[in-house]
């Protein structure tokens, strides 16, 4: 191995324990709630677009309890090396209500150095959220991921942002999250995707941290070498 490549390594594992350490410290803390993510994608491409279809499950409250359950629906339309528009339909399961959340986002990416190893993603999106009790809320988040390919099968990645919310409730930055995590290749065509986040939460009244792991099992149908996908989810 390179001594770029270990330094690189030597980097992300620095970052990790420190953002773990920041986790463990809030974790005392009586409002600190430990969630799961974990997910099921499965991506396909043709010509200029990019589709995926992902069933996820959510737990909080220290991962006893459902928070939710949805399916999603993406395109992506590759408009040049650089950009994307994202299209995209999601379909929630809660406890006490259902919840449809139509979404425009566009993305823009930075790439350089030899075949794109690094990736900088950013990430504008917007959301309304429609809930069977007839409420309707909106919001705005911003999102930079940086990408890091370590090798033909390892990516390394970075990620924080916030989303700013209108609705009757609230009108107010909802949440600040930040993101540590990888993806590894499996086959040629699956792949595996292990994060931890950690967040901040406007809960109207006061601010709560949340935080967990996110785990996302991807299965690739069809591969479109003709242009470089920008590497993130919503989280």
């Amino acid at each position: 191995m390179s001594s770029i490549n270990k330094n690189r390594i030597l980097l992300f594992g620095l970052l990790f324990f420190v953002f773990m350490g920041l986790k463990a410290q809030d974790s005392t803390n009586a409002d600190f709630d430990h969630q799961l993510f974990m997910g099921n994608k499965v991506t396909w491409a043709k010509g200029d677009w990019r589709y995926s279809a992902e069933l996820q499950l959510r737990l909080y409250h220290d991962t006893r309890d459902l928070n939710m359950y949805y399916v999603e629906g993406v395109a992506t339309y590759h408009a040049n090396d650089h950009i994307e528009i994202v299209p995209d339909m999601r379909f929630s399961v809660l406890p006490k209500r259902v919840e449809y959340r139509p979404g425009l986002g566009f993305i823009y990416k930075n790439l350089w150095w030899r075949n794109h190893l690094n990736q900088l993603v950013h990430q504008v999106k917007w959301q309304g959220d429609i809930w069977s009790t007839g409420e309707f809320k909106n919001a705005l988040r911003y999102v930079l991921f940086y990408n890091l390919q370590m090798n033909d099968k390892l990516l390394l990645t970075m990620a924080g942002g916030g989303l700013y919310r209108w609705s009757k409730t609230l009108t107010d930055f909802q949440f600040f999250r930040a993101m540590l995590g990888g993806s590894y290749s499996l086959t040629k065509k699956s792949r595996l995707t292990l994060s931890y986040f950690v967040g901040y939460e406007n809960r109207s009244d006061y601010w709560a941290w949340i935080g967990g792991p996110i785990v996302q099992f991807t299965i690739n149908l069809d591969k479109d070498n003709t242009n470089v996908p920008a590497f993130y989810f919503n989280f």
